[in-house]
């Protein structure tokens, strides 16, 4: 039996290794996993020569829809689910849940997470963050969501980009209060 449902929302930012590595890891943990992908991440992933991205969503989630599946099961707030991390989340995409726009079914599954009090991790993945992107990132946290910049940390000592892709998902997998062993915590750091 599985522990629960999860939503995945993938945008088109740069880093869509972020999301198949969270619904690998998600569903290794026994977690079902449903995952949105949005036209502009199949764009990304063709743009980045990232061929494996379908592939890997199909094999580690129990369904993937395509973002204008509005009418899917997930897009109900009765749909029951532990919560959602959108990974990679782009500027677009924090603006529209910032401003309670349900336009696909990525932004509103995550505003089903607002509205019902559910974990939503939004992992942005853009740099620099200006004044807009900022306000809007406080609009989300102050709605009960959690923002997560993609920022890998080095005290882990990574020796590999997948060393520090796992680091980021760790951290939203943290923010979602789910057990891992994905990167070592700050104490056991080793120098």
């Amino acid at each position: 039996m599985a522990k629960g449902r999860v939503i995945i929302g993938i945008t088109g930012a740069s880093g869509l290794q972020y999301g198949v590595r969270a619904a690998e890891v998600l569903s290794g943990l026994g977690f079902d996993v449903h995952t949105v992908v949005s036209d502009w991440a199949k764009k990304t992933a063709a743009a980045e020569g990232y061929p494996a991205f379908a592939s890997g969503l199909k094999k580690y989630s129990k369904k993937v829809y395509d973002e204008d599946a509005l009418g899917a099961d997930i897009s109900s707030s009765s749909f029951d689910v532990y919560g959602m991390i959108i990974i990679p989340c782009s500027i677009k995409t924090m603006a529209e849940v910032a401003s309670g726009i349900a336009s696909n079914l990525i932004s509103r599954s995550a505003l089903n997470m607002l509205r019902s009090r559910k974990r939503l991790v939004v992992v942005v993945r853009e740099a620099p963050l200006g004044m807009i992107e900022l306000e809007n990132a406080l609009r989300i946290t102050r709605a009960g969501g959690i923002i997560l910049p993609a920022s890998p940390a080095f005290y882990s000592h990574p020796k590999s980009v997948e060393d520090m892709i796992d680091f980021v998902v760790g951290k939203a997998l943290d923010a979602m209060s789910i057990s891992h062993n994905m990167y070592p915590r700050w104490p056991s750091a080793k120098k």
